[in-house]
């Protein structure tokens, strides 16, 4: 009898993991474009087809990012420099307020890993003062992962992410915005690891699959921007795009990467590859700037 509630519960987890990996034909890619005049979020089907423009104000809509099916949050700027997080529905277009749920006191930027029902978030002062959290729901219990006043795990990025299988946490920290090194929390263990021996700037890290990364590098006054697939055990670096390519999103089955390149001297234009970098194809073509693409899942 426990063999078959094993077998049961194992063919159960293959089935929602393996559901949850995959790719739907109504997939979207949402992306940020000037060709109005301001910033406004579109969306676009994978080839780059059938495009529609989802939000409509005076104020700059960029950073988008998806909540659910139908949702979109993204961060609304006005005229004044003053910011607020918003969130629209992509079917009926109506904009409102996100209000990012308080997992704990002042909790920010939060990502929930619900295979573990594990939180990770950051708490700021400042730009110069984020420390990165662990709060378990079911013990009830926080942890803190970084702390400024140790250099080596020092704080500025907000990159982070948890890895498919729920046991990783990886996210990039440094003495200053241009030193940030790629680092690993270990779930179980509660050890960190230093992915890269250097530090980078970066503008954007993702889980390929349990054991690669798509990391957005650059070392100052030497590289451009460019995305680079990182080998978690052996911090590998291949580089796979080049010519300024920035802001990478990865499809739910991990084999396609969406991402903003500045190649041909132009302000940005969406693209999507292969993720070993292969076949890169340009979906967005137009003199205004289109980047900050995500991709949009409808599993």
């Amino acid at each position: 009898m426990r063999f078959v509630r094993f077998f049961i519960l194992s063919v159960f987890l293959f089935l929602f993991i393996g559901c949850q990996n995959k790719i739907s034909k109504e997939d979207r890619i949402a992306f940020v474009s000037y060709r109005t005049g301001s910033a406004e979020i579109f969306m676009m089907n994978l080839d780059g087809s059938d495009v529609i423009q989802i939000t409509n104000s005076p104020n700059n809509n960029s950073f988008p990012v998806q909540l659910d099916k139908q949702t979109i949050g993204f961060t609304s700027t006005d005229s004044l420099r003053k910011s607020k997080k918003m969130k629209v529905n992509i079917h009926t277009k109506e904009v409102t307020p996100w209000i990012e749920p308080e997992i704990r006191e002042d909790s920010k930027w939060t990502e929930k890993n619900d295979i573990k029902s594990v939180w990770a978030f950051v708490r700021s002062t400042d730009y110069r003062d984020r420390e990165l959290f662990i709060y378990d729901e079911k013990r009830n219990e926080e942890r803190q992962i970084t702390s400024h006043l140790d250099s080596s795990f020092m704080t500025y990025s907000i990159n982070h992410s948890w890895s498919p299988d729920g046991n990783k946490l990886i996210f990039m920290s440094g003495k200053d915005w241009y030193n940030q090194v790629i680092r690993m929390y270990d779930l179980e263990s509660k050890t960190i690891t230093n992915i890269t021996h250097r530090g980078y700037m970066n503008s954007g890290l993702k889980w390929i699959d349990n054991q690669t990364l798509v990391a957005n590098l650059k070392i100052r006054n030497k590289t451009m921007y460019e995305l680079y697939r990182v080998d978690i055990k052996t911090g590998e670096l291949t580089q796979i795009t080049s010519d300024i390519n920035l802001h990478p999103d990865v499809s739910p089955d991990g084999q396609h990467i969406v991402f903003e390149s500045q190649r041909n001297k132009n302000d940005g234009d969406v693209y999507i590859m292969n993720s070993d970098g292969t076949n890169q194809k340009r979906l967005t073509k137009g003199e205004s700037y289109n980047g900050r693409a995500i991709w949009f899942s409808m599993n």
